[in-house]
C-alpha cells in the first residue's frame, strides 16, 4: 500500500482557505487528475452520522465537501454526496441530515447531486476476513470513484474514526445496527471494515480528512469540537489514520483498526507514513481529549462466573443514561444490536423510559452516539480507570458521566 499522506493547514473554514487546502493536498499527491477521469460518476462518501449542523464537528464540514466537488467537476464529472447515516435508509430520513449538515445547500449552489438512490447490493468477496457476504450503498457500487471525504473525530467504541471507519457508512442504515451485533469484539469488527474497503477496493480513490475542527472527548456524536487546522489526504485510509491518531496525540498502535490494519498488510509494522506537505510537529494537539478503545476485560475469565459481571464492569467503561432527563424517545432501544435496552416506566408509573441491561451489553455504544438529546455518556469502572493511568494510557479528561446530577440506571 502507498503510505504517502498529504498535510496541508488550514486556519479556518472561510472557503477560499479551503479551496486553496484542498487543491495542495491533491496536488502533493499528483493532481486531482491523477484519480479522477472526465465522465466519470465521483461519489463523495461523506460522514453524515446524524443530524448536526457544521459546527457541531460531527460531520465532514460543507466547505471541505465544495472544495473537493468543484475540483471534482472542474474535470467534467459527475458529482454525487452520498452517505447511511444512523437512521433508516430512506429519503425521507436522509433528506433532514442533508439539509442540517449544509450538504443540501452545497449540491444547490454548485450544481452536485445529492445521492437520491436508496437502493442496496450484495456484495459478495470471497478475500474477506469476516464478511463473506454483506449489503452495500448501490450508490458506491455503481460509482465510477469513490472518494472518502471523513471527519476527524474521537469514538467510544474504536478510541478514532477517521478514513477507515467512515466506510462503515457504506452500509445500509439500521442494517449497521445488525453488523455491531454480528462482529462484536473490537478485532473482529476492524477485519468488517477492511473487508469493506478490501471489497470497494481501489475505486476508493482518495481518502480526504476534514481534521480542521476535529471532534474531541466523548465521540462520535458527543463530544466538543477542537480545533486542528489540517486536511489530510491519502490513498491509503489506514495511513492516514495514523496521521490522524497522532495529531490527536494518540499512540496509532494502540487503536484496534490501525493494528487491524497492520495485520492486514496495510500499514508497517511501525506504522511509518511518508508525510508531504506540512510538519507534523506544528499541528500536534497535545493536550487533546482522547478515549481509548473499550475492550480491555483482563481477569473476567479467571474468576468465578457470577462475579464476572461485576469484574466487567469494573474493568471497561459502559453506557448510562440520566433516566431523569430521558425523553423516552425509543432511538437507543431501536437500535440496539443486542437488544441491552428496554423502556421502562418511571417509579411514579411516568412515561417509559430506557433502561440497560449490562449482561447483554456489547459496549458498542451505538446508544450514545444515536442519542438525539446526548443523554447516554459513557462511565468507566474503577479498575479501568487505574490500570490504564498505570500503563500511561492517556486518560480522557472529558467530563465523564461521573456527575453526581446523572442518574444511572444500574
Amino acid at each position: 500500500m502507498d503510505n504517502r499522506v498529504a498535510l496541508v493547514k488550514c486556519a479556518n473554514y472561510e472557503q477560499s482557505n479551503v479551496d486553496d487546502a484542498v487543491r495542495s493536498a491533491f496536488d502533493l499527491l499528483g493532481g486531482v487528475q491523477n484519480f479522477v477521469k472526465k465522465g466519470q460518476t465521483v461519489v463523495l462518501k461523506v460522514n453524515l452520522v446524524s443530524r448536526a449542523t457544521p459546527d457541531k464537528a460531527t460531520t465532514t464540514h460543507p466547505s471541505v465537501v465544495e472544495a473537493v466537488g468543484k475540483l471534482v467537476q472542474s474535470l467534467g464529472a459527475r458529482v454525487v454526496i452520498a452517505d447511511s447515516g444512523g437512521c433508516a435508509y430512506t429519503e425521507a430520513a436522509m433528506s433532514g441530515i442533508y439539509k442540517s449538515s449544509g450538504m443540501t445547500d452545497v449540491a444547490i449552489r454548485n450544481g452536485f447531486e445529492l445521492n437520491s438512490d436508496y437502493g442496496v447490493a450484495l456484495a459478495e468477496y470471497q478475500d474477506a476476513s469476516v464478511g463473506k457476504k454483506f449489503e452495500v450503498l448501490s450508490v458506491l457500487e455503481n460509482a465510477d470513484v469513490i472518494i472518502n471525504l471523513c471527519k476527524l473525530k474521537t469514538h467510544s467504541f474504536t478510541g478514532l474514526t477517521n478514513a477507515v471507519k467512515n466506510m462503515f457508512g457504506a452500509i445500509p442504515g439500521l442494517t449497521k445496527v445488525e453488523m455491531h451485533g454480528k462482529y462484536r469484539t473490537l478485532a473482529v469488527f476492524g477485519n468488517f471494515l477492511y473487508d469493506i474497503l478490501g471489497y470497494l477496493g481501489d475505486k476508493i480513490a482518495l481518502n480526504i480528512s476534514d481534521a480542521i475542527m476535529a471532534m474531541e472527548g466523548p465521540g462520535p456524536t458527543s463530544g466538543t469540537p477542537r480545533f486542528v487546522g489540517a486536511i489530510i489526504a491519502s490513498t491509503n485510509p489506514a495511513a492516514c489514520d495514523v496521521v490522524g491518531a497522532r495529531l490527536m496525540s494518540l499512540d496509532p498502535r494502540a487503536l484496534p483498526n490501525i493494528n487491524t490494519g497492520i495485520e492486514r498488510g496495510w500499514l508497517d509494522n511501525d506504522c511509518s507514513v511518508d508525510i508531504l506537505g506540512a510538519n507534523i510537529n506544528d499541528l500536534i494537539v497535545k493536550d487533546f481529549v482522547t478515549v481509548m478503545p473499550n475492550e480491555f476485560k483482563p481477569f473476567s475469565d479467571k474468576v468465578p462466573r457470577w462475579l464476572q459481571p461485576a469484574v466487567h464492569r469494573m474493568t471497561t467503561r459502559r453506557p448510562v443514561v440520566n433516566r431523569r432527563k430521558c425523553k423516552g424517545c425509543k432511538k437507543c432501544f431501536e437500535h440496539c444490536p443486542v437488544k441491552a435496552i428496554t423502556m421502562v416506566p418511571t417509579k411514579k408509573g411516568g412515561m417509559p423510559k430506557a433502561k440497560f441491561d449490562y449482561s447483554k451489553c456489547i459496549r458498542c455504544f451505538c446508544c450514545q452516539e444515536l442519542c438525539p438529546f446526548q443523554l447516554v455518556k459513557v462511565r468507566s469502572g474503577i479498575v479501568y480507570k487505574i490500570l490504564h493511568r498505570k500503563d500511561g494510557t492517556k486518560v480522557n479528561k472529558q467530563k465523564e458521566t461521573s456527575s453526581k446530577n446523572s442518574v444511572s440506571n444500574e
